[in-house]
């Protein structure tokens, strides 16, 4: 923990109060600050490290400007940076596996094979569900252009025409499915087993 005298201090510099000191410690500390937060919003934002850098820079900018000021401050500087750096980074490892960026990217120690094998069973469920649609009939709720809206048996489903535009209240056959998505085409363009007529 820094105290907050130091702080000051390092805010106030150490040169005599006629050449702009203070103002220069006003930056390092707002540069250290600037550092610190930037590696706290980091954790959240997911930026491919970019936002890390930018804090780095920070850093060592607000380093520099201590240095300038004197090499006392420019040490007290230095040592904040050498003693915040590796305890910004421990911190970081304890709270990231428990920020929603963190928790996607992070396979947990509760994730067991029963839980993976629950996961693709369900899947496969849903594939199998989706791929029975195929031949239902249903109504265009909003203008398919490719992609819009369909009801069926009063479930409202994200669908793709497979060619052109469909309107609004048209009746559809679903002829398709790739993946999770839904094909369909006018029933009036498709025969009873979903291909086109």
């Amino acid at each position: 923990m820094i105290p907050c005298d130091s702080i000051w201090m390092l805010a106030q510099g150490t040169a005599p109060a006629g050449n702009g000191a203070g103002l220069l410690g006003w930056w390092v500390v707002g540069l250290l600050t600037v550092a610190t937060l930037l590696v706290a919003v980091e954790l959240f934002v997911p930026s491919g490290g970019l936002i890390s850098i930018v804090a780095g820079l920070c850093a060592i900018a607000g380093v520099a400007i201590a240095f300038r000021i004197s090499a006392m401050t420019g040490a007290a500087a230095l040592g904040i940076v050498a003693v915040g750096t590796p305890t910004v980074f421990w911190l970081a490892i304890k709270v990231f596996p428990s920020t929603p960026v963190g928790r996607n990217i992070i396979l947990t120690a509760g994730t067991t094979d029963e839980d993976i094998q629950r996961r693709q069973t369900e899947r496969r469920a849903e594939a199998q569900a989706i791929s029975a649609l195929v031949g239902a009939e249903g109504k265009a709720l909003t203008g398919l252009r490719p992609g819009g809206t369909i009801r069926i048996d009063g479930e409202d489903i994200e669908a793709f025409a497979e060619t052109g535009i469909i309107d609004a209240g048209t009746k559809v056959v679903i002829t398709s499915v790739h993946g999770r998505q839904i094909r369909v085409m006018p029933a009036g363009e498709v025969d009873k087993s979903g291909r086109p007529a």
